[in-house]
C-alpha cells in the first residue's frame, strides 16, 4: 500500500498556532528555525534565539552534553534536564543527515495525575525516597555488632520483600563472608555451608557476586520460571524465588559487599533498585563512619601526647639554653627563671589561655638570651656601667632576636625577646616602640623582668626591697608599663606575700625517672642507680601517672634471702615482677606554680615523705621533700640577712 505524500506534514507545514515547542538546530546545535510555542517559552527576541547555541536558551544543554550526543551517533535521542526556573523538561532530538537536528521540548510535571496513572509505581518510588533516611536513621542507633542485621531488616522493609541477606568482599582474601541474612522457609539453608564457604570461597565462585561486580550495577530478576542461580554454592542458593533485587555496596570506588532483597508478589522496579542502592551506599558510610573516628581519636591521642611529649623538651631545651646563660653570668642565676615563673602567674591571673602562657613562659625563660653576646666583665662588673657599656647592654634584645631568628616556634618569641624593654610611651629600647606596637606577652615580661631585678641582689648592689619595686612599678604605670599588668603582679607579690623564688618552679628538685606499668624491678634498681634517683614515676598506657616505686620499696623487695636453692629461685622470679604489682597508687602531686608553703602544707597532710611536681600538662618535673624545703628556707634566710 502506498502512502500519498499530500498526508506527509513537515515542521513548516505546521500551523502556527499549534501549541507545539520545537527548533530546527544546526550541526553546531545553533537555532536555524523555531515555532511560536517555542519563541514563547525563550522570553527573547528572535535575534537572541536564531543562529544562538541552544546552551544559550537552556544551560543544562552545555557543551559537554552536546558533545556526548554528537558521539552517540544515534538518529533518535530523549533525555531530561532542568531549565533555568527549575521545571523538568524532556527534550527529544531527531537526527537530519547532513542537516543537523530537530528538536522537540515539552514540560514533565510529576504531579500530574494522569503522569501518576502512567507510573504504577510512583507513588512507591516517593514514599521509598522518604522511607531510607528513616531506615539509615535506625542503622546507625543500632549497637556496633547489630549493624548488618538491622540493615537487612530494613532492606526488606524498605522494598517490601519477604527475605534478605547481605555479603562482604575481603580484598586480601578474595572471599566472601555472609554477613547478616533473615530467617528463611524450609528448605533450610546449612550454616556449616555459610562458615566453610565463608572462608575459602573466592569471589568467581559465586554467580551473584560476578553478576554484580560485573558493572558495579544492581541486578533486577523478575522471572519465576528461570531462576539462574539455583543449585550453585550458598550464596545462590539463598535465591529462593525467580525475583530478586541485588545492589553494590560501593565505598570509594570499591565494591566492598551486596545486599540481595528476595521475594515479593509484585516485580521489582528500577525505582526499588535506585532506593535500594542509595540505602546501600549510604549505609557503608555510617559503618565506616566509626571505624573512622575511633582511628581518628587513636590517632589524636597519640598526636596530643606527642605534642606534649615535644613541648616538654622544648621547654626542657629553652631551660638549658637560659642555664647555659646563667653560667656566664653568676649574679643574674635563676633570674630567666624567675622572670618566667612570675610572668606565667601574671598571664595566668589576666586570663590568657593555656597555649598562650605556655609560650608566654618560653619567650621569658629566654628573654635575655642575648646576653651571650655580651662580654661577661661587663655582665658582672661590680661597679655601675659606663656609657658605653651600658649601650652595648641595650643591644641584647637585638642579640637575642637574631640568635632565634631561624627557630619556628608556634609563638611569638622573637618578638617577646626583642620587645621586653620596650616602654608604652617609646622611651624604651631597641626601636623604640609605643603602646600598641608592643606586644601583650612583652609588656607582661617587661613588667616581671623590672620587679625580678629590683628583688634580686645585682653585682652592684643588694636587692633594694619590696617597697621600692612597688615604688618603681606604680610610678610607672600608664607611662612606662601596662597598668592592669603592674596591679596583678603588686597582687601576685605583695598582696598574696608570696616570693617570686618561693614557687616550686625555681626549687631545685630532686631528680626521678620515667617508667611504665610493665618495667620489671631489676631495670627499675638499674635505672636509678645510674640517675642517681630515689623515686620512679610509673606512667599507664596514655601517659597518666599511675603510681611510684620509690628506692626504699625496691630495697624491701630486693632483699637477699638466705642461700637455698629454693630460696634463690624466689629471688630470680622476684627480679621479673612488674612495676605494676609494686608501685604506690597513691601519688601526692603539686603543681609547679604553687609555693613551698603549699608543699609543706600538703607534705603535713599526706604523711608522705615527698611530693611529685608536676608542670600544667601534668608532666613530673621531680620530687620536693622536707630536705628540699628546708634548704630554700636557709638559703633565704642567709640572703635576707646579707641585704
Amino acid at each position: 500500500m502506498s502512502t500519498s505524500r499530500s498526508l506527509i506534514v513537515g515542521m513548516k507545514d505546521l500551523p502556527d498556532n499549534l501549541n507545539l515547542s520545537w527548533a530546527q538546530l544546526d550541526e553546531q546545535f545553533r537555532v536555524q528555525r523555531m515555532s511560536k510555542a517555542f519563541y514563547i517559552r525563550c522570553k527573547r527576541s528572535a535575534a537572541q534565539i536564531i543562529n544562538q547555541p541552544i546552551s544559550e536558551l537552556f544551560s543544562a544543554f552545555n557543551a559537554e552534553l552536546c558533545a556526548d550526543i554528537t558521539r552517540r551517533q544515534r538518529q533518535i535521542i530523549g533525555f531530561q534536564l532542568q531549565d533555568d526556573q527549575g521545571m523538568r523538561l524532556h527534550f527529544s532530538l531527531h537526527l537530519v543527515p547532513n542537516v543537523g537536528w530537530n528538536l522537540i521540548l515539552s514540560d514533565i510535571n510529576f504531579e500530574d495525575p494522569q503522569m501518576k496513572e502512567l507510573h504504577s509505581d510512583y507513588r512507591r518510588a516517593i514514599q521509598a525516597s522518604d522511607a531510607w533516611l528513616q531506615h539509615i536513621e535506625d542503622v546507625i542507633k543500632s549497637p556496633q555488632e547489630d549493624v548488618f542485621r538491622v540493615a537487612v531488616s530494613k532492606a526488606m522493609s524498605l522494598t517490601g520483600s519477604q527475605y534478605g541477606f547481605i555479603l562482604l568482599h575481603n580484598e586480601k582474601s578474595s572471599s566472601l563472608t555472609l554477613a547478616a541474612r533473615s530467617e528463611y522457609p524450609i528448605p533450610k539453608i546449612n550454616e556449616a555451608d555459610f562458615a566453610k564457604e565463608s572462608a575459602q570461597v573466592a569471589e568467581l565462585e559465586c554467580r551473584l557476586w560476578l553478576e554484580c561486580a560485573r558493572n558495579y550495577k544492581p541486578i533486577i530478576h523478575n522471572d519465576r520460571d528461570n531462576l539462574p542461580h539455583r543449585g550453585d554454592f550458598a550464596f545462590d542458593r539463598l535465591l529462593l524465588t525467580g525475583r530478586y533485587i541485588a545492589v553494590p555496596i560501593l565505598f570509594r570506588t570499591r565494591m566492598v559487599g551486596l545486599v540481595c532483597v528476595i521475594g515479593r508478589d509484585e516485580p521489582y522496579t528500577r525505582n526499588d533498585a535506585r532506593s535500594l542502592l542509595t540505602f546501600a551506599s549510604i549505609l557503608w558510610h555510617t559503618i565506616e563512619l566509626p571505624r573512622s573516628l575511633r582511628a581518628v581519636s587513636r590517632q589524636s591521642k597519640i598526636i596530643k601526647a606527642q605534642k606534649e611529649q615535644l613541648s616538654q623538651s622544648l621547654t626542657q631545651l629553652i631551660s638549658a639554653i637560659s642555664e647555659a646563660l646563667e653560667l656566664k653570668d653568676a649574679y643574674t642565676a635563676g633570674h630567666q627563671k624567675s622572670v618566667a615563673q612570675l610572668s606565667y602567674l601574671i598571664g595566668e591571673k589576666l586570663g590568657l589561655e593555656p597555649q598562650r602562657l605556655e609560650g608566654l613562659k618560653i619567650g621569658a625563660l629566654v628573654h635575655d638570651i642575648g646576653k651571650l653576646a655580651i662580654p661577661s666583665q661587663i655582665l658582672t662588673k661590680p661597679s655601675r656601667l659606663s656609657k658605653e657599656e651600658y649601650a652595648l647592654i641595650q643591644t641584647h634584645p637585638q642579640h637575642g632576636a637574631e640568635i632565634v631568628e631561624e627557630v619556628e616556634f608556634p609563638w611569638p618569641i622573637k618578638e617577646m625577646i626583642l620587645q621586653h624593654h620596650e616602654r608604652l610611651d617609646g622611651s624604651g629600647y631597641p626601636a623604640g616602640l609605643t603602646d600598641k606596637e608592643i606586644l601583650y606577652e612583652a609588656k607582661i615580661i617587661a613588667v616581671a623582668d623590672v620587679a625580678d631585678s629590683i628583688l634580686s641582689h645585682r653585682p652592684y648592689r643588694p636587692s633594694m626591697g619590696l617597697k621600692r619595686m612597688t615604688d618603681v612599678l606604680r610610678a610607672g604605670k600608664g607611662t612606662l608599663f601596662d597598668p592592669e599588668i603592674v596591679e596583678t603582679c603588686l597582687t601576685i607579690l605583695i598582696n598574696q606575700e608570696i616570693s617570686i623564688s618561693d614557687h616550686l618552679g625555681s626549687v631545685l628538685l630532686e631528680p626521678i625517672i620515667e617508667i611504665t606499668l610493665d618495667h620489671e624491678l631489676e631495670d627499675i634498681q638499674r635505672l636509678l642507680t645510674q640517675s642517681s634517683s630515689k623515686v620512679a614515676v610509673v606512667f599507664d598506657e596514655v601517659r597518666n601517672i599511675a603510681g611510684v616505686i620509690t628506692l626504699n620499696l625496691l630495697d624491701h623487695w630486693l632483699s637477699p634471702r638466705l642461700g637455698t636453692v629454693a630460696e634463690r629461685e624466689s629471688d630470680r622470679a622476684i627480679l621479673h615482677k612488674k612495676a605494676h604489682q609494686i608501685m604506690m597508687r597513691n601519688v601526692p602531686i603539686i603543681n609547679e606554680v604553687a609555693t613551698l608553703e603549699d608543699a609543706r602544707i600538703q607534705l603535713n597532710q599526706s604523711n608522705s615523705e615527698f611530693i611529685v611536681v608536676v608542670n600544667k600538662v601534668k608532666r613530673p618535673l621531680g620530687v620536693i621533700g622536707w630536705r628540699e624545703i628546708a634548704m630554700v628556707r636557709n638559703a633565704n634566710s642567709e640572703f635576707e640577712r646579707l641585704i
